[in-house]
């Protein structure tokens, strides 16, 4: 088990053992909410909450739209696809560097690079097409039935960038859901403010909130 900790960080594992670590904290803070949004302001890596949304892929036909089709970009939240991504590649590079690079050269890990590169999409591909059908199925409900309704904020913070909060599906007398959100004038929230759904932004896949304000007696 220690020699299998050792070969994650060797050189030619340790960037992808990277990647694959920032996808880790990224799902730890999604879930546990115990970071809060600072995690991606501060160490930059990229993962905003339009990350969460779909890739629509606004391009007119020919090979690249058939590529983006044939990979499930724009059916499934980029997301998750760049997480599935991320993980085989891992896999893929832990496994060539073991087999077939014994001495370690950094050399041979660069000529892997494309092949597990490769390797990974199709991968990724076979494993998240039996999920499409359920992704396509949620996407334009699920985002409808909860305008209106109230929540709280579930992350330390909520602004105009980041932000989660937990949503009554008052609606169709559904349990709450967690979801990405923003304020609408970049005011800041804090955890347990409770909200209002305005609007749901097809373009990155946020909630759009405002907070309640409290009634007059």
């Amino acid at each position: 088990m220690a020699e299998f900790f050792l070969d994650t960080i060797r050189g030619p594992n340790l960037f992808a053992t990277i990647l694959l670590g920032l996808v880790l904290l990224y799902w730890g803070s999604m879930i546990f909410g115990i970071f809060g949004m600072d995690l991606d302001a501060d160490l930059e890596i990229g993962v905003d909450t339009d990350l969460d949304a779909d890739f629509d892929g606004h391009i007119d036909g020919g090979i690249a739209a058939d590529v983006l089709t044939f990979f499930h970009i724009g059916e499934v939240p980029i997301m998750i696809l760049g997480s599935f991504f991320v993980l085989f590649y891992w896999v893929t590079t832990m496994l060539s560097n073991h087999y077939f690079n014994a001495d370690w050269s950094m050399m041979i890990a660069l000529y892997a690079v494309i092949p597990n590169l490769i390797v990974s999409l199709f991968i990724t591909k076979f494993v998240i097409w039996p999920l499409t059908p359920v992704f396509k199925g949620m996407k334009g409900t699920a985002s409808t039935k909860v305008i209106g309704n109230r929540g709280f904020v579930t992350t330390l913070t909520l602004d105009g960038k980041h932000g989660q909060v937990s949503i009554d599906q008052t609606n169709n007398d559904g349990p709450p859901i967690v979801v990405n959100a923003i304020t609408e004038n970049g005011q800041k929230l804090n955890k347990n403010q409770e909200i209002k759904v305005i609007r749901f932004e097809d373009e990155t896949g946020v909630y759009i909130v405002e907070p309640v304000k409290p009634e007059k007696i």
